[in-house]
């Protein structure tokens, strides 16, 4: 739960229109100070406001409802920024917050899961909601963008609404809505496992659960056929190895991506055998076929990725330039996924 601080009425200063007026009835209010210029960066984003009022939906069920087929991209969202502003006929009692956040399993592995929170104490949140996009003078801006929750406000009925968020000079959620947000007190509500992010074996390997078929992709590119490989650790060092299962749709793809099959370190004996392949193995042969399993070497400073099949080639990525792409071999091959 996120603690609210007692809430103080800072009228001064403040123009309120007459939306405003009729909404906070009741509700305490804080506004913070004005934003100051925005530091040099990129151009405002030209985000265009539609009109309003906001159409009020009918009784709230629940964010699984209400955020259908978009759950996993909940934190990403910046259609609030250009949605209709509150208008007089909304009193809002309460606010949903839904999100998507990672969440560790004790077996080792994560999960996203979707997360329901509820708010009772809204009127720090509604009086940053009232608030006009700023449309002061600005020279430049940076070039992050924003963070902007998926919330909705409800009132006495069930009844919600998703508001839209003022905006900065630089087209993102004005720091009154960015710190009312952040003190808002919430309880959770709900929380369901989406999709798992982790793998309980590919933790306890070190392994990353998702990598690219990099031979493939620098391939595409146009790049390494004619560079010089980097050099190696040397003989008998630690050396991790992951290898990735590529689905058939990802195949031949701009940038295929595999999914965890199988991690471990290697044997220091069976690094040596693999670092001369790898130091022996010459240009890459022309070819098209795209494969179905892959095997990345962690070196510490740089990786090696190498294709299992398909064209059988290697990357050697030193860390530094676009990497070198060499041919690999089945002897290669089987060093790698071989116990």
């Amino acid at each position: 739960m996120r603690n609210l601080p007692p809430l103080h009425h800072l009228m001064t200063g403040v123009v309120m229109t007459g939306r405003a007026a009729a909404l906070l009835v009741g509700l305490p209010l804080a506004v913070a100070g004005c934003a100051g210029t925005a530091p040099a960066g990129d151009t405002v984003p030209a985000w265009q406001r539609s009109p309003g009022p906001p159409t009020v939906q009918p009784r709230w069920e629940a964010c699984a409802t209400a955020t259908a087929g978009q759950e996993a991209d909940l934190d990403h969202s910046q259609a609030a920024l250009s949605l209709p502003f509150l208008e007089d006929g909304f009193r809002p009692v309460a606010a949903a917050v839904c999100r998507a956040e990672p969440r560790q399993r004790p077996t080792g592995g994560s999960d996203l899961v979707a997360v329901e929170e509820r708010a009772d104490d809204v009127g720090r949140l509604v009086a940053a909601l009232l608030l006009p996009d700023d449309t002061s003078p600005v020279d430049a801006c940076t070039a992050e963008m924003p963070f902007v929750p998926w919330l909705v406000l409800l009132d006495a009925q069930g009844r919600w609404v998703r508001p839209g968020v003022p905006t900065d000079p630089c087209g993102k959620p004005r720091p009154e809505f960015r710190t009312a947000y952040e003190q808002l007190s919430t309880r959770r509500v709900t929380t369901r496992v989406l999709r798992e992010l982790e793998s309980d074996a590919a933790a306890a390997s070190g392994c990353s659960q998702r990598w690219s078929d990099m031979v493939w992709a620098t391939d595409q590119d146009g790049v390494g056929q004619d560079t010089t490989p980097g050099p190696l650790p040397a003989d008998g060092a630690s050396i991790r190895v992951c290898v990735y299962r590529v689905s058939e749709d990802e195949r031949g793809g701009a940038k295929p991506a595999g999914e965890f099959e199988s991690g471990r370190e290697l044997p220091a004996a069976r690094w040596t055998e693999i670092r001369r392949e790898l130091s022996t193995a010459g240009p890459a042969a022309e070819c098209g076929t795209p494969g179905s399993r892959f095997a990345v070497l962690h070196l510490g400073t740089g990786f090696v990725c190498v294709e299992i099949d398909g064209c059988r080639r290697v990357l050697i990525d030193s860390g530094s330039g676009p990497g070198s792409i060499r041919q690999s071999t089945a002897k290669l091959a089987s060093l790698l996924v071989g116990r």
